[in-house]
């Protein structure tokens, strides 16, 4: 059984989730309150997976942000695991996984989040992407909130079908919706232009630009920027 906060939560997401409904979206008011529910510092929700994927933080927005981003550019870390499975990861303690996720430790704790809780968004066997808790404190989320964040996913899963009819004239999320970084379908327009210039595979050519990325310490939305505005051709890199 959810808790009080988290009905609440689950309520006003319903009222703004609804075709006749203003708010259209996830709002920050009811992402606020989430967060607060489980305990959490930040949420972070990822609609879609690979290169197509959306951004949408909302809580602790920056390093919400950030901690995806991440975790998009290296290609590992606990919402990429839970994309893959369909099962939550919960990572209570993120300085000892390092050896799960060796790149990807490092640099959350560096943003000052030690443990990382993700849930996946389904219906049924399809997966519409995940929704990632952090929290700066180490340690497991108590069995209360876990039913909590398995309600609180539900309820995201359902806001997200239902805004997908609710979209702008640009074809963004409406109004209730935090912003959202569509850098994604940058980096899947990059990764075809690497294959290209190397004449490799996708799968190839997205390793190498997270490669690049990585070494210099670089998100790999950036470097994709780089690539699709022609200011970095990887075929003149050993040049």
């Amino acid at each position: 059984m959810v808790s009080d906060r988290m009905a609440i939560v689950l309520a006003l997401l319903e009222r703004t989730s609804t075709p006749n409904s203003t708010g259209g979206g996830l709002s920050m008011t009811a992402c606020a309150a989430a967060a607060t529910a489980l305990g959490v510092d930040g949420l972070c929700a990822v609609v879609g997976t690979g290169a197509a994927g959306t951004v949408l933080a909302f809580g602790a927005q920056a390093v919400s942000a950030e901690l995806e981003d991440l975790q998009f550019t290296l290609g590992q870390g606990p919402t990429l695991d839970a994309a893959a499975t369909g099962v939550p990861v919960l990572a209570a303690e993120l300085a000892s996984a390092a050896a799960r996720w060796p790149a990807f430790i490092p640099a959350a704790l560096q943003l000052g989040v030690n443990a990382v809780f993700v849930f996946p968004l389904r219906i049924g066997a399809i997966s519409l992407g995940t929704l990632t808790a952090h929290r700066a404190a180490a340690g497991p989320l108590p069995a209360a909130q876990v039913t909590d964040a398995l309600a609180l996913a539900d309820a995201v899963t359902l806001t997200v079908l239902h805004s997908q009819s609710d979209t702008g004239l640009d074809g963004q999320p409406g109004p209730g919706w935090a912003a959202p970084a569509t850098y994604r379908a940058e980096v899947h327009q990059a990764t075809g232009m690497v294959s290209v210039q190397l004449g490799v595979s996708l799968a190839e050519a997205l390793v190498r630009l997270r490669a690049f990325a990585f070494g210099r310490d670089l998100l790999l939305a950036d470097v994709a920027a780089d690539v699709v505005a022609r200011r970095l051709r990887f075929d003149e890199e050993d040049r």
